[in-house]
């Protein structure tokens, strides 16, 4: 007696089960669209770039296999990761004044961290004029000392609990204001005052708690939009620079920008963080307000610690 053909072959299971992975891939790149109403959904909003690539290769599996549906769904997520990517690079063109540039860097320097030469050697480098550090404890204040011998002018908030500050200066710091109260923050950020080229202008350095629960998240959000409420009150350019422990697509970092004035560099799509991982991220980040300009933005070597730096020049805007 013949048997009968199963009803679905081997070869038509195992297409369809490679449907399923791609198509329960493709959710994360929607709820991360969601994350105003939950902080969990808000994670799934930083990883465009991880969803970029498990779009094209949904894509490319669908026109090979003929499959349409994943073939729609890959198609449509891939556009909206690539317009969401490329949302900062939409932002205001202008020409710097030619007498005026500035350049800043900011680093998490990662309080675990025990390359100090290789940290020091980098700084030195990129002959900034300002130099914001983030995770200083006593053992990295003690190992940056070789820097006050360029950038007299400094301010220390040795910590350890990772959210130590420390802000190194070339340029004269008019005035040095702590922060924390007004930014709703029980962890330090600093504004300080620079005159250079005749202008004043206002930097403020600032490391909100990561998003990894509930409480944390609410905190960053709540640190985030005080900072956009705080900016809205100071009549001097500013820029604010920092890990901000929240990329560009994030509900919090929209929320910043939002009305606020503030801008991100064009090229803020760049990860910062575990470069060397699948998880890499970008959530150090640089805004700025309209009279400034950041005329370039690069992304430092590795320096032993799990951030890359950020190198600013800033220009003035004509």
């Amino acid at each position: 007696m013949s048997q009968s053909p199963a009803f679905i072959s081997r070869s038509v299971r195992l297409e369809g089960m490679i449907d399923v992975i791609f198509l329960l891939s493709l959710i994360g790149s929607w709820l991360g669209l969601l994350g105003r109403w939950y902080w969990v959904l808000d994670l799934f909003s930083h990883f465009r770039w991880q969803y970029l690539l498990v779009c094209i290769l949904a894509v490319a599996w669908a026109f090979w296999r003929k499959r349409t549906l994943v073939k729609l769904a890959g198609l449509t997520t891939l556009m909206l990761n690539a317009w969401l990517i490329g949302q900062p690079n939409s932002g205001r063109a202008s020409t710097p004044v030619a007498d005026f540039k500035l350049r800043v860097v900011s680093l998490n320097v990662l309080t675990s961290n025990d390359d100090h030469d290789a940290v020091i050697d980098f700084l030195n480098a990129t002959h900034a004029d300002v130099i914001f550090l983030m995770e200083v404890d006593d053992v990295w204040i003690d190992a940056l000392r070789p820097l006050l011998n360029t950038h007299p002018h400094h301010w220390e908030n040795s910590r350890q609990d990772n959210f130590g500050l420390a802000l190194y200066s070339r340029l004269p710091l008019q005035e040095i204001i702590q922060l924390e109260d007004e930014l709703k923050s029980s962890v330090p950020s600093v504004q300080v005052l620079i005159k250079h080229s005749g202008h004043d202008l206002r930097l403020l350095g600032t490391h909100p708690l990561p998003p990894i629960s509930s409480l944390y998240a609410a905190s960053r959000d709540q640190q985030l939009s005080a900072i956009h409420d705080w900016v809205s009150t100071i009549q001097e350019p500013m820029l604010v620079i920092g890990d901000l422990n929240a990329s560009p697509w994030s509900h919090a970092m929209s929320s910043l920008t939002r009305s606020s004035g503030l801008q991100l560099a064009a090229n803020a799509w760049q990860p910062t963080w575990r470069l060397n991982s699948p998880f890499a991220i970008p959530i150090d980040h640089a805004l700025t307000t309209k009279s400034l300009l950041i005329t370039d933005r690069q992304i430092g070597p590795d320096v032993g610690s799990d951030h890359r730096a950020q190198i600013i020049d800033l220009g003035w805007a004509r």
